[in-house]
Parts: C-alpha cells; structure tokens; sequence
C-alpha cells in the first residue's frame, strides 16, 4: 500500500479498515504487472486492456492490423512503456479515494476524505521537484 492508502486507511473506523484493505487489493492494479504487459502485449494494446481501457485497447488492436496503424500505435507503445507505472499509481490512489468515500472515516458517517494529489508530470512522465 502507498502512503496515501495507508492515510486513508488510518482514518477509517477499526470495522471498515478490513473491508477497505481487502476491496483495495482486489481492485488495485499491480504496476509491475502493467509494465510487463506493455513490453510484451504493448503494441496490440495488452495493457490497455488490464487496466480497465477497453477503448484504447481495441482502438490500438484495430490500429495495428490495419497497415497505416503500425505508425500510431508503435510511438504509443513506446510511450506507454514509459507512463504506465504512473498510470496504475493514479488509478490505485482514485481507487483508494473511492473505497474510503464508500466506507466513511472515524470522525462521522461518511466525510470526505482528501483528494489524491495530482502528479506533476512533463510530457507523461512523472517530474521530481528538485530537494531544498
């Protein structure tokens, strides 16, 4: 889990905290996973697919085996290659912020919890803020 799971799950009442930790690693995706299949299965789209983009994996699979595709989906796959990590990041944090609005916090029936800070990224790939 990351820090910000881990956050949201310590504002949880104790009851809701096992129902939390279980639906989120049912539902979260593995960034590992999703990079493994963007190297193998990136250039039909294969991660598209895991993560839940069934649009962009049919648009990328159509793409491919039509020939003037091959010139969209191989800079898409290359690309990817270097985001999708970032990508399961974000859905597993939305994800995370989904489960604790569903099961509510200690102090009241269900407050909303803080939002999921954006990543700042610099053409899809993420950006470290130099150390002060």
């Amino acid at each position: 889990m990351t820090p910000y799971v881990q956050m949201l799950a310590g504002r949880m009442r104790p009851e809701a905290q096992g129902a939390f930790s279980y639906d989120y690693s049912r539902f979260a995706k593995d960034p590992a996973v999703a990079f493994a299949l963007t190297l193998v299965f990136g250039i039909v789209g294969g991660e598209s697919y895991y993560v839940g983009d069934y649009k962009r994996g049919i648009l990328m699979t159509l793409g491919l085996l039509s020939g003037i595709g091959l010139f969209i989906t191989v800079p898409m796959w290359i690309t990817r290659c270097c985001t999708i990590v970032g990508e399961c990041e974000a859905y597993n944090d939305h994800l995370a912020y989904a489960l604790a609005w569903q099961y509510g916090a200690a102090d009241g029936p269900a407050p909303q919890p803080p939002a999921p800070s954006a990543r700042p990224t610099i053409g899809g790939l993420p950006m470290r803020a130099p150390a002060r």
